[in-house]
């Protein structure tokens, strides 16, 4: 009896020490998920800078830009949606130290927004070039928010499965940081602003 009671105890240590381990050590799953998590919540700072060095691809004047937008009701909207973004982690692939997790997400259709925006905001353009009211530049700013606000509000959600990779490093897995990773996200494609400098 004392023989087997030992022999119960010692298999109980084994698997009580093999699952502290275990839980030690995230996956490239459980890196994915951490992330998405904490886009969901506001709080990935990697991602803030993903998605503005992204929508400054598409931007003329950089340090302008970034001016405007600090705590635009443009950003706020943004933020607001992607906490509503869902997902589900359908794969991983380990190959030594690099992997690809397959993620399908319903997120914000940035794309769809952009390509509305532009397009209003040339037709304004056109309109005030020919005009006689000499708005200021001011002016025009504000006439601009309010055509991207109208675009943001009116944003669809839409569906898109992408492959996020990751490299181990010092024993952890980090996401690289790609096109792939914003295209899954906020579905804008590195493609769209090589299109939109094509066509000018």
């Amino acid at each position: 009896m004392k023989k087997s009671t030992k022999v119960i105890i010692s298999l109980m240590l084994c698997v009580l020490t093999i699952s502290l381990f275990g839980c030690g050590v995230k996956t490239p799953s459980d890196t994915v998920k951490e992330y998405l998590e904490q886009v969901k919540k506001g709080e990935n700072g990697d991602f803030t800078n993903l998605l503005n060095n992204t929508l400054e691809k598409g931007e003329q004047n950089k340090e302008k830009s970034k001016e405007q937008n600090k705590d635009s009701k443009a950003d706020k909207k943004i933020s607001d949606d992607m906490k509503k973004i869902t997902y589900t982690i359908n794969s991983e692939k380990i190959d030594n130290d690099t992997a690809k997790v397959n993620v399908k997400v319903n997120g914000p259709d940035l794309a769809t927004v952009m390509g509305e925006y532009i397009q209003k905001s040339l037709v304004t353009a056109f309109s005030q070039a020919f005009s006689n009211d000499g708005k200021s530049e001011k002016d025009m700013d504000k006439v601009y928010e309010d055509i991207l606000m109208q675009c943001l509000n009116s944003m669809k959600f839409t569906e898109r499965t992408e492959d996020i990779s990751l490299t181990k490093v010092d024993g952890k897995w980090k996401i690289n940081s790609d096109g792939n990773l914003t295209k899954l996200l906020v579905n804008i494609d590195d493609s769209f602003f090589n299109s939109e400098k094509k066509g000018k």
